[in-house]
């Protein structure tokens, strides 16, 4: 596992245990030397770590297998920060609605390293088109996706530099045709608001994407809708479902900006 900051203030130790509880993202079993395989990490470090994260319940140990998987307590927060994102909860029907109409997947994500982490997805009725084989908790390339390219041709500047760096040191040869495909996105945000792909993900996938930033916030977010390539010319996506993608994330950014907002309550003073 490479150490991205060697200040005085960063905390190794809570790193690496952090590293050790994203290597179950999938939620697979997996033992300590998988755990070494996956982070680098000694093995000795790796035995103590899982230990712990065993004993707090982040983390337990499968009966038959004896590797680890998620703890209730990891399994249980995650579920409880789904249902407190905001924005899920206000985007939530919109995205119903045009999976729906347009008959094709919307989903929600927002940056995770160099992938897209999606946080919510709403499919059509499976009798209409082809289903996208995609769940929450899918991470999708940046690069070679609408969901990526809306996300990059958005982001602050800074960042966004600091983004190409890494691509184009993780794609070596094939950055040259990467970055030219985030050239193209950019200048079609500029000019229509929304992101075009075809044939995305090495698969017959073809979508928009459009990010939306959360000023109170600062979270940057992007939306998407695809479908099978074979039924999405390109003029279908930039005349039609771009713009309805376009329109619904106006909708969700007006309907987040008027929603209820809830009063924190302080907490209880118990005097003795």
């Amino acid at each position: 596992m490479a150490i991205p900051d060697q200040r005085p203030d960063f905390v190794h130790s809570l790193a690496k245990g952090l590293e050790i509880l994203s290597s179950f993202s999938e939620g697979q079993l997996l033992g300590n030397q998988e755990l070494v395989d996956a982070t680098g990490l000694p093995k000795a470090t790796v035995s103590r770590l899982t230990s712990t994260l065993v004993d707090l319940g982040y983390l337990r140990v499968d009966p038959g297998s004896r590797k680890l998987l998620m703890g209730t307590r990891l399994i249980g927060m995650g579920v409880s920060v789904q249902r407190q994102i905001g924005l899920q909860r206000v985007a939530r029907p919109f995205m119903e609605a045009l999976s729906k109409e347009a008959r094709m997947t919307v989903s929600l994500a927002t940056r995770d390293r160099l992938g897209m982490l999606v946080l919510e997805v709403m499919h059509p009725p499976t009798d209409t088109r082809v289903v996208i084989n995609m769940d929450a908790g899918t991470v999708l390339p940046l690069p070679t996706t609408s969901l990526g390219l809306a996300y990059l041709v958005a982001a602050p500047i800074r960042e966004r530099e600091q983004l190409l760096e890494r691509l184009q040191a993780r794609h070596g040869e094939d950055w040259p045709a990467l970055r030219r495909g985030i050239e193209q996105a950019t200048q079609e945000y500029r000019r229509q608001g929304f992101v075009t792909t075809r044939r995305s993900w090495g698969r017959a996938v073809s979508g928009v994407g459009v990010p939306l930033m959360l000023e109170s916030s600062r979270t940057l977010y992007a939306f998407h809708c695809a479908g099978p390539a074979s039924a999405l010319s390109p003029v279908e996506l930039r005349e039609e479902l771009g713009p309805r993608l376009l329109k619904m994330v106006h909708e969700v950014e007006a309907a987040w900006r008027t929603r209820p907002r809830r009063r924190l309550q302080p907490p209880e003073i118990h005097k003795p």
